[in-house]
């Protein structure tokens, strides 16, 4: 198993997902010309996803860098990143049983008629190998960490099913497709709670402001590329030395074009992906209609398909210089964010339905969740860099290494805590996730058919 996960790892998500694309289209008898082709358009939007997102945090990284230098930052742990990290999952012994073990829980629950979702997004489940890797490794039992990657598995099916009517709507998704991003979907659990507050606090719950009210109300100004270009120039001008201010003021301005571009390339670069999606959706949601005649069986994917709304966009970028400066003034945390910072779109997407594309209650959500989740990696840390260093690509040693995605994760930190009560405290938590679920996924029918 270790040959494979390490053979996995090598391939990158960009080849290892079209291959399971085209693994898929072939199982449902599509004609071999359009899986090859629907495979291709999935590995190269990928490719375009990776490309702009690389591109924004090797811009962004300078100002970044400068802004916590100007705070007078000396944080131990350095946040390595989901790339990274993906690799300390699957290389991880965790990462040699995670896929069978999550494919199995998923036909276990579409069997008992728990979940209606069936995961393809089989690479993010490195988040799950992660996260129980760490787990097994803070509280010393291996069979801790797998009912950790286990039920986390477990909760993402439901979120797929909880959230599929919202983001079909809101992000114009094809039919019977949902998210099953394990990180994605757990920030969907705590959208619920946060909204029904906000409803409650006056003033706050008059502040909608989404991408189309900014666009109505200020015109070009409110045009995703602008409002990217004000952001960029505002992080330079805060983040850059001004040793020279000439050079200070130049490259604030050329940060602003970029994240401008930014803005403009990352719905089209979700497009193509979105072209490859359609076909292996719609024969999937096929045969599977057939097999499930009474169920609504949707097809689990990626994140990735609805990061390029402007409503997750302009939120992402304004949680990260956020994020920093929390980093240095919270009172005792260990971690400095920096590889997952360009992965905010990623971790926030699936609550922007929730919120109806609600700028400031994304934003403020986010901020109190990753805020909070510094402590969560911070005490999670050590097994962390104890993981990192055993399995990770590049660790050296005397550096302390850590991570938002999964260090930070509040199932990190519930699973955990569980461990010091044992395996029972675990199948509390797995039928808490399954009432939890059902009762949300209840409500959440009876609101959509009321409106």
């Amino acid at each position: 198993m270790e040959v494979i996960t390490n053979f996995v790892n090598d391939l990158g998500n960009f080849i290892f997902i079209p291959l399971i694309f085209l693994l898929f289209m072939l199982i449902l008898r599509r004609p071999i010309s359009e899986a090859i082709q629907s495979a291709m358009k999935v590995g190269i939007g990928f490719i375009a996803l990776s490309l702009v997102i690389n591109f924004m945090l090797e811009k962004m990284e300078p100002a970044i860098t400068g802004l916590a230098e100007k705070t007078g930052s000396s944080l131990s742990a350095i946040d390595v990143g989901g790339a990274a990290t993906a690799v300390m999952g699957f290389g991880s012994n965790m990462g040699a049983i995670i896929i069978p073990l999550c494919v199995g829980i998923n036909i276990g629950l579409l069997v008992l008629r728990l979940t209606d979702c069936a995961n393809v997004d089989v690479f993010n489940l490195h988040q799950n190998a992660s996260m129980g890797a760490i787990v097994a490794v803070y509280s010393g039992n291996f069979l801790y960490g797998v009912l950790t990657a286990g039920l986390f598995h477990v909760w993402a099916l439901i979120a797929a099913d909880l959230g599929a009517k919202r983001n079909n709507e809101f992000f114009g998704l094809p039919k019977g497709v949902s998210i099953s991003h394990p990180v994605a979907n757990t920030y969907l659990l705590f959208a619920y709670p946060f909204n029904w507050i906000y409803d409650r606090i006056p003033g706050l719950r008059h502040w909608n402001v989404t991408a189309e009210s900014i666009q109505k109300r200020f015109g070009v100004l409110g045009d995703p590329t602008i409002i990217g270009f004000i952001l960029g120039v505002l992080l330079g001008l805060f983040g850059y030395d001004w040793s020279s201010p000439y050079t200070t003021i130049i490259s604030s301005l050329q940060l602003g074009m970029y994240l401008a571009a930014v803005m403009l390339l990352l719905p089209k670069m979700t497009s193509i992906m979105m072209e490859g999606l359609v076909p292996l959706s719609n024969a999937a949601r096929k045969k599977l209609v057939k097999k499930f005649p009474d169920r609504e069986i949707t097809v689990g994917m990626d994140t990735a398909l609805i990061v390029g709304n402007p409503s997750v966009i302009a939120p992402a970028l304004l949680l990260i210089p956020v994020m920093v400066i929390l980093a240095v003034l919270l009172p005792g945390n260990k971690v400095m964010p920096l590889g997952d910072l360009s992965q905010f779109v990623f971790f926030i997407a699936c609550m922007v339905p929730v919120f109806k594309g609600n700028i400031i209650r994304t934003w403020l959500t986010s901020v109190i969740l990753f805020g909070g989740g510094l402590y969560i990696s911070s005490w999670m840390t050590p097994a962390t860099n104890e993981v990192f260093q055993k399995f990770g690509a590049g660790a050296k040693e005397g550096v302390m290494y850590s991570s938002l995605n999964p260090s930070a994760n509040p199932f990190t930190g519930l699973f955990a805590a569980v461990s010091h009560i044992g395996v029972i405290g675990y199948i509390l938590v797995g039928v808490l996730l399954i009432a939890a679920g059902y009762l949300l996924k209840k409500r959440e029918r009876a609101q959509i058919k009321n409106v």
